[in-house]
C-alpha cells in the first residue's frame, strides 16, 4: 500500500469513482448557476449572454443547459471543456460579478479539469465513463461515436451506403429431412464511390459445417439478382468465384454524391444447415451480417419456418473481428470478442406478406417474389430484425437460435 492509500485509509473510507464524479459535478454545476444568477440581465438566454460575456453561443447554450440538470453527472456530461468554462468565468468580471463567486467557479473548473485528467485522461473517456452511468447518455455517446466512425471510415476506404440489407431466410428441407435450406437476400442502399481508385467490393462466403463428413456434397450456390426492385439505378456487378466465395465488385466509373446505385443479391444454399444440435458444444445456428462498406443503417432480419428451430428465441450477439476474423457462436474462446451494443431484437411476427423496411420501399415485393420463387408459404414463417444505426465497420452482427435436440 502507498502512502496515499495509507492516508486515505487513515482518514477514513476510500471515495469511489462515481461519487468523486458526482462531487465534482454538483460544485461546477452549483458555483457556475450562481456566478451567472449574479449577473444583469437574468433569466438568461444563450444569445444575450453570449454577447455579454464575448463568448461562443454554443459554449453559453451548454452551460446554461448544464447548469439546469438535476443530476451532476447530466451536468457533467453537457457543458463544455475547462478552458472554454475559465474564460466564461474570467468574463463575468466586467458585469459586477462578485470575486467570491468567480474564485469558487474557478476552482470548480480546476476540479473538472483535474478529474478529466486523474479519472479518464481524456474528455471523450470521461464522457465515455459517465455514459455508464447515465440513463440516455450511453445512448448518444454511442451513436455520436459510432457517427463519427463512419465518416471516418467512408472517406479513408471511400465507399459508403445509406442501408446494408441482410435478410436469411430458412426453410426445412424438401430432399433432407435432418437438413435445413438457407437463402439470404443482400443488399445495399444508395450506395457511392466517394473518391476514385478505390475497389468497391462485397462477398458471400458459403461457410461449411463442421460436422460435414467428407463424402457429403457441398451445397450448391444459386446466385440471381433481384434489379427490378432497386431504387436508384441498378449496380452494374461483376461477379466472380474464389473458393468458396462469390466476390462481387462495383464498376470503376461510379464516382460521386450524385451517382447513386442500388444493389439486391440472392443466394440460394439447398440443406446448408442442421436441423438439430450436435451435442453441447454446436447446440446454435448462428446466421450472420458483416456489412462490406461503411453504412449508416443496418436491418438485419431472419425469417424462419414454424418448423425451423422450433420454440426457440435468437440472441443478438456483436463480435469484434478485428483479432481472430469471423467467430462462431458455439466458440466459446470467442466470448471476449463479444461487443456490447444498445440494440435490441424486434420480433416482426407472422406472415412474410406483413413484413416492411422502413430504408427499402421495395422489401415486401422482393420477399413475395422469393416466396414465389422458391414455393414457401408466407403464412408459415416468423421474422425478427436487428437494425442498427451506423453499425461499425469490421463487427460481425450475429442472431444466434437454439437448435432442437435430437429425438
Amino acid at each position: 500500500m502507498n502512502n496515499q492509500d495509507q492516508e486515505a485509509v487513515a482518514s477514513g473510507p476510500v471515495i469511489g469513482a462515481e461519487d468523486r464524479i458526482r462531487a465534482v459535478g454538483a460544485e461546477l454545476s452549483e458555483s457556475l448557476a450562481a456566478l451567472i444568477a449574479c449577473l444583469p440581465g437574468a433569466p438568461h438566454r444563450p444569445t444575450q449572454l453570449a454577447k455579454d460575456l464575448g463568448v461562443n453561443r454554443a459554449v453559453a447554450s451548454r452551460v446554461l443547459g448544464a447548469t439546469s440538470k438535476k443530476d451532476p453527472l447530466d451536468c457533467l456530461h453537457h457543458i463544455p471543456g475547462p478552458e472554454p468554462l475559465r474564460k466564461l468565468v474570467r468574463a463575468s468580471a466586467a458585469h459586477g460579478a462578485p470575486e467570491a463567486l468567480m474564485g469558487r467557479a474557478l476552482e470548480a473548473v480546476d476540479g473538472f479539469d483535474h478529474l478529466i485528467r486523474s479519472e479518464a485522461g481524456t474528455r471523450p473517456a470521461l464522457d465515455a465513463l459517465i455514459s455508464s452511468r447515465l440513463p440516455g447518455a450511453r445512448e448518444r455517446f454511442e451513436l455520436a461515436s459510432k457517427y463519427a466512425v463512419f465518416k471516418g471510415l467512408s472517406q479513408l476506404k471511400g465507399v459508403q451506403a445509406d442501408t446494408w440489407l441482410g435478410t436469411a431466410v430458412i426453410a426445412p428441407s424438401a430432399d433432407q429431412a435432418e437438413r435445413h435450406d438457407l437463402t439470404w437476400l443482400n443488399g445495399a442502399v444508395a450506395m457511392q464511390r466517394l473518391r476514385p481508385g478505390v475497389t468497391a467490393r462485397f462477398s458471400y462466403r458459403q461457410r461449411s459445417s463442421p460436422t460435414k463428413s467428407p463424402e457429403e456434397p457441398t451445397p450448391t450456390l444459386g446466385m440471381f439478382p433481384l434489379d427490378e426492385f432497386c431504387i436508384n439505378p441498378a449496380a452494374k456487378l461483376r461477379a466472380e468465384r474464389v473458393g468458396d466465395t462469390v466476390q462481387y465488385t462495383l464498376p470503376d466509373d461510379l464516382l460521386g454524391p450524385q451517382d447513386l446505385v442500388d444493389m439486391f443479391v440472392v443466394d440460394h444454399h439447398p440443406a446448408a444447415l442442421e436441423r438439430c444440435s450436435m451435442g453441447e458444444e454446436i447446440r446454435q445456428t448462428s446466421l450472420f451480417v458483416e456489412p462490406a462498406m461503411p453504412v449508416a443503417n443496418l436491418v438485419f432480419d431472419v425469417l424462419l419456418h414454424r418448423d425451423v428451430f422450433p420454440g426457440s428465441q435468437p440472441e443478438l450477439i456483436v463480435y469484434d473481428t478485428g483479432y481472430d476474423g469471423l467467430a462462431d457462436a458455439n466458440d466459446s474462446s470467442r466470448d471476449i470478442d463479444r461487443v456490447s451494443i444498445l440494440e435490441n431484437i424486434e420480433l416482426l411476427g407472422n406472415g412474410m406478406n406483413e413484413m416492411r423496411a422502413e430504408n427499402v420501399p421495395t422489401y415486401a415485393a422482393m420477399i413475395r417474389k422469393l416466396a414465389s420463387r422458391f414455393g414457401w408459404r408466407p403464412e408459415e414463417f416468423r421474422g425478427y430484425r436487428a437494425r442498427i444505426t451506423y453499425p461499425v465497420y469490421g463487427w460481425q452482427i450475429c442472431l444466434a437460435f437454439d437448435r432442437p435436440r435430437p429425438k
